[in-house]
């Protein structure tokens, strides 16, 4: 009983366009299982059809990467113009258009980076995994786009974020609100 925005790839391209020209991260907190693969799919088109810029991207989560890799390994479950696309060595998950970082210190390193960048980061309400380090060190930064692709339920850190919410408590701390919130 949710409203959809009729065009989710305009939607994602708007969002993605304006992320880039304020300079800062588009941090994704999304689910590791299914809603990461459709972003970097989505992603990958907007940025082959021109219609975004080719960013770095990153997937710091490290389910994420196991469930993207077995997404890769078999073909046979997915649509005719997806197989067609891994057997050419086009699928935009097997050509890692996204880098999957693994370890602790790949995903810090994300902290000194400058410029704009994307990172999809578990977890898909914001209760936790590396999507809060990230928010912890950018959510202050109002160059920083926060996009909250899926449903947040309430009580947690992405509903307050998708409620307005101008400080969120993560690590015993309250940080400052700055960044835009796009749903």
């Amino acid at each position: 009983n949710r409203s959809h925005a009729p065009k989710p790839d305009e939607e994602l391209a708007r969002i993605v366009r304006e992320a880039a020209a304020r300079g800062g991260a588009l941090l994704i907190p999304a689910f590791a299982v299914g809603r990461t693969q459709t972003l970097i799919w989505m992603l990958h088109e907007l940025a082959e059809a021109g219609r975004i810029p080719k960013l770095p991207g990153f997937l710091d989560s490290p389910m994420a990467n196991r469930v993207s890799e077995i997404t890769c390994r078999h073909a046979e479950d997915h649509d005719e113009e997806m197989r067609q696309r891994m057997e050419q060595g086009r699928c935009p998950i097997c050509t890692r258009a996204f880098a999957f970082l693994e370890t602790p210190q790949e995903s810090k390193a994300l902290n000194r980076r400058e410029g704009p960048f994307i990172v999809i980061a578990g977890s898909g309400m914001v209760t936790g995994g590396r999507i809060l380090h990230h928010l912890e060190q950018r959510l202050s930064d109002p160059r920083t786009t926060v996009l909250l692709p899926g449903f947040q339920a309430a009580g947690t850190r992405g509903r307050s974020l998708q409620d307005g919410a101008t400080q969120l408590k993560m690590y015993g701390r309250l940080i400052p609100v700055k960044a835009k919130v796009e749903v």
